[in-house]
């Protein structure tokens, strides 16, 4: 899986994102293209290597050369707190942002996340200011500049074929910053919404330099396209890359990127095994309590022969359940077992992902399960459809399974459903 690690040792904003995508393989000039389907005038985008603290990276400068522009409220230029020019013009809400992109012709994908991005901001904003959302107008993040380095950045995305990113925890400076609205303390108020209102943890690390190094739409990309938050994943790393940023801050300014194909891990959830010794029950009330436990969403039910105190054979019920079903799924066996006790342990399971494919035999098409994990693979036919073959036409259950592993084995798909 092709995979982008943002290292944002010195902060993100805009521009730094998309100066690294550049300086990871990006072509500018595609890249320009693709932004022209924005139908959007008033800017010029340039692109230029930059040397900071000896090491080549890639600057991205988005000029702006019409007056019709509203006043910038915070500058997202790499850490820039004052900028040469002021553009006084009419403002725009969130409706105006996602008109531009919404209307565009390019990819769903990049108008759904771009998108995704200034409604990030737009909520953080109108928490700050105490208004609706309707009746936020931006500044920073409603000018053109802004609207390049975002819907820029999920087509760096796209152009590369990314397929997953991570981010390293985030480092700011401290202090205070001098904006359109006065002076503000570090982090702004946007981007500490945006961390306050997260609905996962999101590192977050103060340096000792006296300026903010994470600007509102730095946050909100990449709080909008991380996966997680931490430390490198384990992957074959492919290229490198730096976007500068454009303040001097006494230390490399600068954003990397880290790109590579990720080792996937097994996925792990949370399951809750519920157990309960019985000695007084018959199989036929044992029976109908494992059906019962399935139907109700139990994912796994099975009993377990076993020898109990004064020698006694009984029977050990086990039930693998989601957590949120504990409750539910204890009541029941309190209620269809004799047990008088029901035993709980917390457990953590890895399992590899899946996805269903069907392939079509001389008997009819049947379901396949594909569970897979980097290079391990395997394939089993849904026993349901194929029992329903065999009592179809009248051949042993086996037969079926042959046909089905055959197909499987000289890949003869009929169709792929994921």
């Amino acid at each position: 899986m092709k995979t982008l690690y943002f290292d944002c040792f010195s902060g993100i904003s805009g521009d730094m994102i998309l100066g690294t995508l550049i300086n990871l393989g990006v072509d500018p000039q595609r890249l320009t293209q693709e932004l022209e389907k924005l139908n959007v005038e008033g800017y010029n985008i340039t692109f230029s290597k930059k040397l900071v603290n000896v090491i080549s990276g890639s600057d991205v400068a988005v000029e702006l050369t019409s007056d019709h522009l509203h006043t910038l409220e915070h500058i997202d230029k790499s850490n820039v707190n004052q900028h040469p020019h002021s553009h006084h013009g009419k403002s725009r809400n969130l409706e105006d942002c996602t008109r531009i992109i919404r209307s565009s012709n390019l990819s769903e994908w990049v108008k759904k996340h771009a998108v995704l991005v200034f409604e990030e901001v737009a909520r953080a904003e109108a928490h700050v200011h105490g208004k609706s959302i309707s009746d936020v107008h931006f500044h920073e993040i409603g000018a053109i500049d802004s609207i390049v380095d975002i819907v820029g950045t999920f087509i760096g995305l796209e152009l590369l074929g990314v397929e997953k990113v991570y981010s390293s925890a985030l480092h700011d400076g401290n202090g205070f910053i001098t904006c359109a609205h006065g002076t503000m303390p570090v982090p702004v108020p946007a981007v500490a919404q945006m961390l306050a209102s997260s609905e996962r943890p999101i590192p977050y690390i103060q340096e000792d330099v006296p300026t903010e190094l994470i600007t509102p739409t730095g946050m909100a990309i990449i709080k909008t396209i991380a996966h997680d938050f931490g430390t490198l994943p384990q992957m074959n790393v492919q290229r490198i890359g730096y976007g500068t940023g454009k303040r001097d801050t006494g230390r490399m300014n600068a954003l990397r990127g880290i790109l590579g194909e990720l080792q996937e891990e097994c996925a792990q959830d949370q399951t809750v095994l519920l157990q309960a010794n019985i000695d007084n029950q018959s199989g036929e009330l044992l029976g109908y309590s494992m059906t019962r436990l399935l139907d109700e969403g139990a994912l796994d039910v099975f009993y377990t022969p076993i020898y109990m105190k004064k020698n006694r054979p009984a029977t050990m019920l086990s039930v693998l359940i989601k957590p949120e079903d504990e409750q539910k799924m204890t009541k029941i066996i309190l209620a269809e077992t004799t047990t008088l006790g029901v035993r709980a342990f917390r457990c953590p399971r890895y399992v590899m992902k899946r996805d269903f494919q069907s392939v079509e035999t001389k008997f009819g098409a049947i379901k396949i399960k594909h569970s897979f994990l980097n290079d391990i693979e395997k394939y089993t036919p849904e026993y349901e459809e194929c029992a329903s073959l065999a009592t179809k036409h009248h051949v042993p259950l086996r037969e079926v399974y042959d046909a089905a592993n055959y197909c499987i084995l000289n890949q003869q798909w009929s169709n792929i459903s994921k």
